[in-house]
Order: C-alpha cells, then sequence, then structure tokens
C-alpha cells in the first residue's frame, strides 16, 4: 500500500496526509481512490487531474467552466450507481462516497456527492455471551488472551490498545490500583475529542502483570504489547488487522461464529470484545461514553473528569462485566493447568498404546513356547542322527547355534532343551537296550 501511495499524484497525497488521521484510515481512503479512479478510466477520464483541470476552467469564460461540472458531476452520479450493483454493503458504499467528497471537499470543487439517505447495516454484530468469551480466552495463546481480555474491560478500539505505551498504564501499574487506569491522549482516539481515560479491573489487571513480568522494566514509549515473531514485522509495531484475523480464525475453529462468505463479516468479530464492554458495563451511559472515547455532545460539559468518581463507578459495574468468578489464580495458570491435564491424557493413550504392543508380543511369545518342546524334540531328533557321538552339552549347544526363533526364543531353549535332549537321550538308550 505505501508503494501505492507513492505513485498517487501529489494532490491525492495532500489530501490523504491531511485528513486521514490514521494508518488504518489512509490504506482505506487509498483504496477509495484508486476504486474511483478504476470507474473514471473505463469512461476514459482520470481523476488525478481533476484539480488543475478545474482551477484551468474556473480561470477560463464561464462556459468552460460550467461544462467542466457537468462533465464530472455526471461522472459521480454514475459512480454511486456502479458502486449499488456491485457487491458492497450499505455500510462502504457510504466510506466509499464519503472519502470522494472529503477530497472534494478539501481542494473547493463544488462538484455535489450526495450520500445514501438510510444508511443502514445488514451484517450486525450480534453480542457475544459470557461462555463463549471464557471459551475465547482459554483457547487463546498468551498475549491474544491478554489483548482480548483487556478489550472486552476496557472498551478500547484495537487500533488504540495496539499502539499503547507503557507510560499510559504506568502509574496505576506500578501502584497495583484496581481498577488500573489507562490514560488515553486525544491523538489515540478516533471521535475528534480531548483526552480521556478508561479502566482494566482485576482480571485484566492480573493477566496484564503476568504477561509483563517477563519484560520489566519498561521504559516510557516501550509498548505494551510486542509481536510474537521477532524480525517479522516489517513496521515498528504489528498492526490491528493481524490482531483480528487471528481473532476470526479462533472464533471460527471454535464454532462460535461461522464464514458468510468472503468479504461479508462473521457475526462474531474483534469488535465484537467492545460491544461485550458496551452491553455489559452498567453505569451511567456517559461514564461508559467516555471510557470508550465517544462524543458525548451536551454530556460534555457536564460528566465528572475526577478520576475516582470514574474509579467508584467502574468498580460498581465491573460485577457485571467480569468475564470469570473471582478466583486467586489468573487465568494463564487455569489455562497451563488444562495443558498439563491434556498431557497427562496423552501419556496415558501412549501407555495404553504401549500395553496393547507388549500383549500382542507377549500373546506370540505364549505360542511360541507352546511350540518350543515339539521343536526342540524335533531339533533334538536331526541333531542325533547328524552327530551321534555327541555329548549332551555339545548337542544342545547346537541345538541354540540353529534354532530359528531368536535371543529371546534361544533362553526359553536353555530352559526346555535339556529336558528334551535328557528325554531323547533317555529313548535312545532304551532303543539299545
Amino acid at each position: 500500500m505505501s508503494v501505492e501511495i507513492s505513485q498517487l499524484p501529489d494532490k491525492v497525497k495532500d489530501w490523504l496526509y491531511a485528513r486521514a488521521e490514521s494508518k488504518k484510515t489512509l490504506r482505506a481512503y487509498t483504496f477509495f481512490w484508486l476504486k474511483f479512479k478504476e470507474f473514471c478510466s473505463s469512461r476514459g477520464l482520470n481523476p488525478d487531474n481533476i484539480v488543475d483541470e478545474y482551477r484551468e476552467a474556473k480561470y477560463q469564460d464561464m462556459r468552460t467552466y460550467e461544462r467542466f461540472l457537468d462533465k464530472w458531476q455526471d461522472v459521480i452520479r454514475a459512480y454511486y450507481m456502479w458502486l449499488k450493483r456491485q457487491d458492497y454493503t450499505p455500510g462502504t458504499v457510504l466510506k466509499f462516497l464519503a472519502a470522494l467528497r472529503s477530497f472534494l471537499k478539501f481542494w473547493d470543487i463544488p462538484l455535489k456527492v450526495m450520500l445514501p439517505k438510510h444508511y443502514y447495516v445488514i451484517y450486525h454484530n450480534r453480542d457475544l455471551k459470557k461462555d463463549e468469551l471464557r471459551q475465547i480466552l482459554n483457547f487463546a495463546n498468551p498475549r491474544d488472551r491478554v489483548i482480548f481480555l483487556v478489550l472486552a474491560e476496557s472498551g478500547m478500539r484495537i487500533s488504540t490498545l495496539v499502539n499503547l505505551k507503557y507510560w499510559q498504564i504506568k502509574e496505576d501499574f506500578e501502584a497495583e490500583r484496581i481498577p488500573m487506569m489507562i490514560k488515553l491522549p486525544s491523538s489515540s482516539l478516533k471521535d475528534h475529542v480531548g483526552d480521556r481515560f478508561t479502566f482494566i479491573g482485576e482480571d485484566g489487571y492480573r493477566e496484564l502483570k503476568s504477561y509483563l513480568e517477563t519484560r520489566m522494566p519498561l521504559k516510557d514509549d516501550d509498548y505494551v504489547f510486542i509481536s510474537e515473531r521477532k524480525g517479522k514485522v516489517k513496521s515498528e509495531q504489528f498492526t490491528p488487522e493481524s490482531i483480528s484475523t487471528k481473532f476470526n480464525r479462533l472464533v471460527q475453529k471454535l464454532g462460535i461464529a461461522k464464514s458468510r462468505g468472503k468479504g461479508k463479516p462473521k457475526a462474531i468479530r474483534l469488535h465484537s470484545l467492545r460491544k461485550y464492554f458496551r452491553n455489559n458495563m452498567r453505569t451511567d451511559s456517559a461514564y461508559v461514553r467516555f471510557w470508550m472515547g465517544h462524543s458525548l455532545r451536551a454530556d460534555e460539559n457536564y460528566i465528572s473528569r475526577d478520576i475516582e468518581e470514574h474509579r467508584r463507578r467502574y468498580a460498581e459495574g465491573y460485577k457485571f462485566l467480569r468475564i470469570y468468578e473471582p478466583s486467586p489464580e489468573t487465568i494463564y495458570g487455569l489455562s497451563q493447568k488444562l495443558k498439563e491435564k491434556d498431557e497427562k491424557i496423552q501419556q496415558l493413550e501412549k501407555q495404553i498404546r504401549e500395553l496393547q504392543e507388549r500383549f500382542e508380543e507377549v500373546r506370540d511369545i505364549y505360542r511360541m513356547i507352546q511350540e518350543i518342546p515339539e521343536t526342540a524334540k524335533q531339533t533334538i531328533e536331526r541333531l542325533r542322527q547328524e552327530y551321534p557321538d555327541a555329548n549332551i552339552e555339545k548337542l544342545l549347544n547346537l541345538m541354540i547355534e540353529t534354532f530359528e526363533y531368536g535371543i529371546l526364543a534361544n533362553q526359553l531353549y536353555r530352559k526346555w532343551g535339556s529336558k528334551v535332549i535328557e528325554k531323547v537321550g533317555k529313548e535312545q538308550t532304551d532303543k539299545k537296550t
């Protein structure tokens, strides 16, 4: 995507860097612009030059100016109808058109982009149940488990959490103060609001402490969460999309949500953790919106900014939000116990397989033992004919050397052979007398 941005004309890049407040928005706006350019190309036009073309027409005569407006207004109307015919949701169509309108407004080009009047969501996130969330946390790997838990307990967006620095949690984290405050500077929030803060409760704090234990002490500008694959992340930090992908794979593997097809979001996705916070944190809704970084409108002037008042309200609502029953053990500790039980089961299964194999061996040995006396007798008689003058000891050694059953059978022959030889020798003596 960075290569595509570098190839865009300066006017487009200026708009992107001025209006896109995050890397995610930058990537999205670039995609929307390239899609608009693709449509224009099918009609023999190039929107890369639209700013220069507009200014040139504006400073000529009125007829040239009106002709410019009519031409591009027709293209925008057709683009809207083309988007509606594609397999996009109404929300995605709205984003395409909003990006185009943002570009035109940025360069003061007086073309109208009509947004859909009746915007609606087709693929709603369904509510995430507590037992489903427990299942997700139990089967997630250690780092992702903490990420999912902190998202559910704080109401943060994944983009905010991924870029969380140690200084934002340092004060309460080192003081072991619960609920633990997380500072949210305005630059990390999406809704053009001022500095905020949120909290995590007892479970979130303990899991976070367990996760950071091996990395302490941290510097203020160190990321709280780091990549699990060192050297594999191209940029400074891993992306929110990578966490979203892992979450989607996990819920699909656990059977909590099924795919609706390519490009269609599942009923349960990473944003469902933020929705879980919104639905289960029971306190004044203005405080919930404050912690989530939403715009408060009129409430902005009335809501308390006292941190301890917020902490008290969060603590009261936490019992409804809490995913696990109070326990002295961390989720990581519980998952380790489950893992140890799985290992014991695997060991038992291995022992059963070995016993089955041993049983087969014993059964074969038993069959062999039953055959030994008769086989030994036949062998002795054959050796007697070949070595009529051999004594009993030599005859036994010859029998062991020629026996076909291997080491174990040879050992058995030592037990049975002397008796058989003795019996055969006695029979030979009786015949002579």
